[in-house]
């Protein structure tokens, strides 16, 4: 007879075949299971010697990324050989917990919308270490050896996180990238704020139209340029050896710029100034006639084009007359020589070709002027709300929407790092070598039944680039009897981070970069925007 599934708050254990346990370097072996949550989502646990859940500890998974801080790396210096975890081991665990876990979700609640971590079989080598899926990377030798201090987020729970810190004679060292983006992080609390949705107004029916801002951490979105392995194999794109698109080939590839969701979201009523300027780059530019014909010059044919080469100096003397020689056969060109005569003979008096021609015969040269396009432009929205709290919690509500907004929008600076005679990193007023980026939102018109409202437009990720509070809309001081004001008037303005392109109104999304709404941890940036029928319009959406 089989041992019954455990059922835990943390959701129905999951059996795999693949026993999970690590060693520590002080010799303390920690065994796990696999458990999955409609709401925790699919996690590994450490569990006692009786296979029961240890209170209060983290898991060192959670939908298909390890938490490397808490994996005894397979680089580790004071672990025997065979209790370190390697690259394929971890692969082939993850492995069987897709499967697993899929199976179990079709078996139990086929109906659950499955999140894209379950479904992505990107075919990696499990074998290539540097593949695997962590937002904090796998351990190298150099991080062991460089930062195998003590921890620095161990302790204070105000922190990021654990993980581990360099001791250099400045009390900073130098940060490998991985530990930089841990530094500027953020603290447990900004991180955690609202984690149930806060709305204003309070009573605000679910059906009721209404604008949904999520809070998200940054990540670079171009930072897999500089892994090493950017446009690799990718001078023949015929085959698309070396497999990622980016590089020579296709240019950089831009990866999504959510990094993690902070907070459930806020809700507001629909804003009375909706409006989005979709604006593209266009300059007049000029082609005069000698230009242009040194263009056909040089691209007229292959013994012409040989010309453009030096020649021991003597390539821009051939170009030249070369140009002129075609030049001369034109009798469209007869008119500019003459001209060329004219202000030669009229140089004294200061004048030039162009207005000798002007007051003698009334003609200009030819300028060619054409409309031509110059380049992106990103576009902003700003939005307003007046906000009248009806009682004392609703009033409570309004300074938290107003706080979060403040605090998640500013700039970071280093987190606290616990270490003795530097008690002041991490503190406000504290010091900080570089600044992080602020935090940035998603931005989504929803109706009834957490639809997009295809009526108006969607928003690519957005930075909050100003909080304008006005604690005085009447024009005079008016407050409740606790201080609250009667009325307040909050305006944010955002600004995206990408502009809009003609492939981002498709279906056809990058793998990782599509959102999924009905995934509430989905970090895709992307929404699919289907095809206008016009035989069927009523599914028609403005996009962006």
């Amino acid at each position: 007879m089989s041992e019954p599934l455990q059922e835990t708050e943390f959701g129905q254990e999951i059996k795999i075949d693949q026993p999970i346990s690590q060693r520590d370097k002080d010799g303390n072996v920690t065994n796990y299971k696999v458990f999955f949550s409609e709401t925790e989502g699919t996690t590994i646990r450490a569990v006692d010697d009786s296979g029961q859940l240890k209170p209060n500890v983290p898991p060192i998974y959670k939908d298909g990324v390890y938490d490397m801080s808490q994996i005894t790396s397979n680089l580790s210096l004071f672990v025997p050989s065979d209790q370190r975890w390697n690259g394929p081991e971890m692969e082939n665990i993850h492995r069987e917990i897709q499967t697993k876990v899929k199976s179990h979700i079709n078996a139990v609640a086929p109906d659950i919308v499955k999140g894209q971590w379950l479904l992505d079989n990107d075919g990696r080598n499990p074998n290539d270490i540097k593949t695997f899926r962590t937002e904090k990377g796998l351990n190298s030798f150099i991080e062991d050896v460089m930062w195998g201090g003590k921890e620095n987020f161990g302790k204070s729970k105000v922190n990021a996180g654990d993980g581990p810190g360099y001791d250099g004679a400045s009390g900073q060292g130098q940060r490998l990238m991985s530990y930089t983006n841990k530094v500027f992080a953020g603290s447990d609390e900004a991180n955690s704020m609202f984690k149930k949705i806060v709305k204003y107004p309070m009573d605000m029916a679910n059906n009721m139209d209404h604008m949904f801002i999520q809070c998200y951490s940054y990540r670079a979105p171009y930072a897999k340029t500089f892994d090493g392995k950017y446009g690799k194999g990718l001078l023949n794109p015929v085959t698309g050896a070396g497999g990622r698109e980016s590089g020579l080939a296709f240019g950089a590839e831009r990866y999504r710029p959510y990094k993690k969701k902070l907070g459930a979201g806020i809700k507001m009523p629909m804003p009375n100034n909706m409006m989005d300027e979709n604006g593209r780059n266009w300059n007049d530019e000029s082609m005069s006639a000698k230009q242009m014909g040194g263009v056909q010059q040089a691209s007229k044919n292959v013994i012409t084009s040989t010309l453009t080469g030096d020649y021991g100096g003597a390539g821009p003397l051939m170009r030249n007359l070369a140009m002129n020689a075609d030049l001369l056969t034109q009798s469209s060109t007869q008119g500019a020589i003459a001209a060329e005569k004219i202000s030669q003979l009229a140089a004294n008096t200061g004048l030039s070709a162009d207005e000798i021609l002007q007051r003698s015969v009334g003609v200009i040269a030819n300028s060619n002027t054409e409309l031509l396009f110059a380049g992106v432009m990103l576009r902003s929205f700003e939005y307003q709300w007046t906000m009248s709290p009806r009682n004392r919690l609703e009033a409570a509500n309004v300074r938290m929407i107003i706080r979060a907004f403040k605090q998640w929008s500013a700039p970071k600076k280093s987190r606290k790092m616990e270490r003795a005679g530097r008690t002041d990193v991490g503190k406000a007023g504290g010091p900080s070598f570089f600044l992080g980026t602020p935090n940035i939102f998603r931005l989504r018109f929803v109706t009834n039944g957490n639809r997009n409202i295809l009526g108006v437009n969607k928003f690519k990720p957005c930075a909050l680039t100003n909080v304008s509070i006005n604690y005085t809309p009447e024009g005079q001081w008016l407050a409740y009897e606790n201080g609250m004001p009667i009325a307040v008037n909050m305006s944010l303005r955002f600004a995206e981070l990408e502009p809009i392109y003609d492939t981002d109104y498709s279906e056809d999304i990058a793998r990782e970069r599509q959102y999924n709404p009905d995934d509430p941890e989905s970090t895709g940036d992307l929404y699919p925007i289907g095809e206008i029928d016009q035989a069927s319009p009523y599914a028609s959406d403005v996009g962006y």
